[in-house]
């Protein structure tokens, strides 16, 4: 049976896999990195080492399961120079960091159309933005970087020696052309910026190049395995769960995360409103909503109640979906889609005496799922695409009052996926694609992605939640 080896490079957590093309996975290590003094920087050289370790681990299962191919992905829109001598010249800044807000403002002031040409806002959660600012503010790191890269394309600079991004991470990283799904390098120079420092882009299903014989001698793995591009975390997470065609999918990590796909060059009118990249699949574009504090309102309610997570949880579980709930607005790090700013702006509105503390957890859950529908309504509104089904893909999404309360608040077919490493296996995916086990992703996906289906709520449910999230829309709208 083709097994990937697969590799996923996280802000916290590096993880390796052997998957097959039935999307089983026999093999996963991981271990978790600590982070750089600052919560939005992280030290390149750590998630290599950590990453080789991991190959060398992995190198002792690779005789019973031979890999075809490496398969690579990780977190987007990070900001990492790296030098003539192939090493990191300072920490990589993460898509977390809201520093190169003047930046972004700035791009906005100078380029009004900006979202339409490129497909979205410069935020700051893009490279671009933290682009300028390291070449305004820190000069001698930007004169020192030979290329920009992503995370997932330093370590498969690191297993090949070629530097290389794909789409979905280049759309990420801007200024790159949606639907030419190149970089636009006339902007590039506009902008005062060296186009040598952006990498070329091949595509997610390409082939980056082999792997080295340095490697190979360190980790044990065989000297020439091909190694595939691969794509951004957004994106093979959207493949891992089978967000494609008529298919959402629901994340909850740090932020929530709303994806969803549609034909290449039908996003333009979205920008502003939803997040839009170049999918992994080339015949496909990728769409986001997203709340970014959505997951991490759970752990913070919790920390301000002093509870722990299982009880927060409990205590949801236990409370009524009502509709006279108190309204939670889940804006701890900004309201991100649709309102696209990223100022903190949480708040609750309805308290009242007679509400208790299971009520305002149940609330608390209840929040980051309705600014997720209000993405998916949205995105329904300006695609014209009719979603029937909802993959509920987080492991938050495993605990029964997150569950249910989704279950309850989204009119779609809910499905749970077997595998909750969509990231893993969305690489997975691109790698067998890559490697002509599949034609295309659309087999792929059918083949390696399996669902099942949850029961629906009752009709009481679904009655109270449409009330609460009304009244979530008409808070929201205040602000």
């Amino acid at each position: 049976m083709s097994c990937i080896l697969c590799i996923d490079i996280g802000t916290s957590r590096i993880k390796t896999a052997l998957i097959n093309d039935r999307g089983e996975m026999p093999v996963m290590y991981s271990e978790r990195i600590e982070r750089a003094a600052s919560p939005d920087v992280q030290d390149a050289i750590v998630w290599r080492e950590t990453t080789l370790r991991l190959l060398k681990k992995m190198s002792g299962e690779t005789e019973k399961f031979k890999p075809l191919a490496i398969s690579l992905t990780g977190n987007m829109h990070a900001l990492l120079g790296i030098g003539e001598d192939g090493e990191p010249v300072a920490d990589a800044i993460l898509w977390c960091a809201n520093n190169a807000a003047a930046e972004s403002q700035e791009l906005i002031r100078k380029y009004p159309d900006f979202a339409k040409k490129y497909g979205n806002l410069p935020a700051p959660v893009f490279t671009l933005p933290k682009m300028l600012q390291c070449a305004q503010k820190t000069p001698e790191i930007y004169h020192k970087t030979k290329y920009f890269l992503q995370p997932k394309d330093d370590i498969g600079f690191l297993l090949t020696g070629k530097f290389a991004t794909d789409p979905s991470d280049a759309s990420g990283m801007m200024p790159f052309l949606p639907d030419e799904r190149c970089w636009d390098f006339e902007m590039i120079r506009e902008l005062g910026l060296d186009p040598e420092k952006f990498p070329e882009v091949i595509e997610s299903a390409g082939i980056r190049g082999t792997l080295r014989k340095e490697i190979a001698e360190m980790t044990g793995l065989p000297e020439g395995l091909p190694v595939v591009c691969g794509a951004g975390d957004l994106a093979t997470a959207a493949l891992g769960c089978g967000a494609s065609g008529n298919v959402l999918s629901l994340t909850l990590g740090t932020a929530g995360q709303l994806l969803a796909s549609g034909p290449r060059g039908h996003w333009h009118d979205l920008p502003g409103k939803l997040f839009v990249f170049s999918h992994a699949d080339p015949d496909y574009d990728l769409f986001l909503g997203s709340v970014p504090g959505g997951g991490f309102s759970y752990e913070w309610e919790a920390k301000q109640r002093n509870l722990p997570m299982e009880e927060f949880f409990r205590l949801a579980g236990a409370a009524e979906l009502k509709d006279d709930l108190p309204v939670y607005l889940p804006y701890l790090l900004g309201r991100g889609a649709p309102y696209m700013d990223y100022i903190p702006s949480a708040s609750w509105s309805g308290i009242s005496a007679k509400h208790s503390v299971s009520d305002l957890c149940k609330a608390t859950v209840f929040g980051p799922l309705a600014a997720l529908r209000q993405s998916a309504d949205l995105l329904s509104k300006l695609t014209g695409q009719d979603y029937e089904s909802v993959v509920l893909q987080s492991l938050a999404c495993r605990e029964p009052a997150v569950r249910e309360t989704a279950s309850a608040l989204f009119p779609q077919k809910k499905l749970m996926p077997e595998n909750t490493e969509a990231s893993l296996l969305g690489a997975a995916i691109i790698g067998m694609t890559a490697m002509n086990v599949y034609a295309d992703m659309g087999p792929a996906i059918a083949e390696m992605v399996h669902c099942r289906t949850l029961p629906d709520s009752s009709p009481e449910s679904k009655s109270a939640a449409g009330k609460l999230f009304q009244r979530y829309l008409a808070a929201a709208d205040k602000i």
